[in-house]
């Protein structure tokens, strides 16, 4: 096997105190694997960075998905997402699960979205005990990643039996097994007993640590067991002779379990029933709404009344400076929903301290935006939201005078080739990055600007403005994708803020003849705006 194929079925899980750590493919393929953590350890982000690796690498599985959290996978690779919503591939009712089984080896990864439905151990026993007879027949790799298999093999309980067979002779058989829980006391010892791969975070029940003492060697439990950070896991058995701690990398993909974060608010008296609205939680697809009579949100006032738009809106003319001018026919008052994103960074020339920063950006495009006097726009912010942090340093590393090799972004990060190379091509094929070949050695240079460090440490003054008579266009941009971001672009920053804000704009419809155009004009100031 070539140096090149041998990378290409490692999993890359993280970095260890060594560097990248990677674990073989193929013991994750066939092998039995736990991954355990109480809640917020980041077991089901650690099982979701696993399923994007398995999915690069090629290896043929099923996770059962029972908080519907890992259908963001089919953002950037083939997947079939099994479920009971409109958005699904396949769904539960009328399925037949034993022609899946049979073709489950063959086809793309299955995400076995079973949060919707009741009891689920009927349908799942159901599968694998087909997809077990295939698999006896075929002897082909195949794996079964079980999210809360304290629900399926609990110790105490009615168990799924398949689960126990799989653990105990599915080896021969191909068929792997990985199982998660956040709560390893109360899965069947039987099983558990049965993964020698290991990747334990932080646990604090006195019961849960007893569970997982029989995997480490020596001298016992570590101390920092209990005070692992999230995302932090201990790799042990067949993914490391001696415990080592990784900390696992960033996904590439949606996480859809995410906890949603505080920010501030502004509390409101209550004003009896009124019609569901608000500037945040507009589904995207929808234009805009205008909100019910008496509704207040925080924001910029216009400075400009709807009345005096006509009169300040550049009208064009048939020819330049003579003909008939453009006639005003309708005058709408609009507020455009904007972020004020809080990032909390070392800062300093000398004595580096940590500092809240605050940037502005336009909720609908990304693009980040100064409202002093009136609504600026920076270009650069925008072309980032999206990529993930690693595409973002990737992308930081790459410079936009120079001819950079993969080699030396690699050197830089402290990653591996293959992983750079990786997302490399997917910045090229984002246009990000643009590619040539010299002597058979490709090089890269990057295609957009990257925005400066931030620099206001003070939030802009806002009031309660009126939405009367007015639509809000809501936003698209959510607080992960501006986390990921923000983390690639500046070491050791995060996202400490996310709240949303309202600016006024006027859209002026304006008529010649047959010509008809629409222009946006800043409600402070009356400049016309590109929006």
């Amino acid at each position: 096997m070539s140096p090149q194929n041998q990378e290409d079925e490692l999993l890359v899980v993280g970095r260890s105190a060594s560097g990248e750590f990677t674990v073989d493919a193929n013991i994750v393929a066939s092998g039995r694997t736990c991954v355990i953590g109480s809640s917020g350890s980041g077991k089901s982000y650690t099982v979701g960075v696993l399923c994007e690796e398995l999915c690069r690498t090629g290896v043929p599985f099923a996770v059962v998905d029972t908080e519907g959290e890992h259908s963001g996978l089919k953002e950037k690779f083939e997947a079939i997402w099994v479920g009971t919503e409109g958005g699904c591939d396949l769904v539960w009712d009328g399925l037949d699960l034993a022609d899946l089984a049979r073709q489950a080896p063959d086809i793309s990864p299955l995400i076995l979205d079973v949060s919707d439905i009741g009891d689920p151990k009927e349908k799942i026993g159901a599968f694998l005990t087909s997809l077990y007879e295939t698999l006896t027949e075929r002897r082909t790799p195949y794996l079964v990643v079980l999210e809360e298999a304290d629900k399926f093999i609990p110790q105490q309980g009615q168990r799924l039996p398949i689960f126990g067979e799989v653990a105990r002779r599915g080896r021969k058989r191909g068929m792997g097994l990985m199982i998660c829980s956040q709560r390893p006391s109360l899965v069947d010892k039987n099983v558990l007993s049965q993964c020698g791969n290991q990747l334990i975070g932080k646990l604090i029940i006195q019961n849960d640590l007893q569970s997982v003492a029989q995997f480490f060697p020596g001298r016992g439990l570590p101390k920092e067991l209990t005070a692992l950070k999230s995302g932090e896991f201990f790799a042990m058995g067949g993914f490391s002779q001696s415990p080592a701690l990784v900390t696992v990398r960033s996904r590439t993909t949606k996480h859809g379990g995410t906890t949603p974060t505080f920010v501030r608010r502004v509390v409101k008296k209550y004003v009896g029933p009124m019609r569901q609205y608000s500037p945040t939680g507009t589904p995207p697809s929808e234009a805009s709404q205008t909100a019910p009579p008496g509704k207040t949100a925080l924001g910029v006032a216009a400075a400009i009344a709807l009345a005096d738009v006509p009169l300040i809106v550049k009208r064009g003319r048939k020819f330049g400076f003579l003909g008939a001018q453009e006639a005003v026919t309708g005058v709408e008052a609009h507020y455009r929903t904007l972020i004020l994103l809080g990032v909390r960074m070392r800062r300093g020339l000398l004595r580096k301290r940590l500092e809240t920063v605050y940037l502005t950006l336009d909720g609908s495009t990304g693009k980040e935006v100064s409202i002093d006097r009136e609504l600026e726009v920076k270009r650069g912010f925008e072309k980032l939201v999206g990529l993930s942090t690693l595409q973002v340093e990737v992308l930081r590393e790459v410079s936009p005078g120079a001819d950079t090799s993969a080699v030396d972004v690699a050197s830089s990060l402290g990653e591996s080739r293959s992983t750079v190379s990786r997302v490399l091509s997917q910045l090229s094929e984002k246009r990000l990055v643009r590619t040539v070949e010299v002597r058979r050695k490709k090089l890269f240079r990057r295609l957009v600007d990257l925005p400066e460090e931030p620099s206001e440490v003070t939030q802009p003054e806002l009031a309660q403005v009126d939405l009367q008579k007015a639509k809000v266009v809501p936003p698209r941009i959510r607080e992960q994708d501006l986390r990921e971001v923000v983390k690639g672009l500046w070491d050791g920053a995060d996202v400490e803020s996310f709240q949303t804000l309202l600016y006024p704009v006027f859209k002026v419809d304006l008529v010649l003849k047959r010509r008809h155009r629409q222009v946006f004009l800043d409600g402070r100031s009356g400049k016309e705006l590109e929006v």
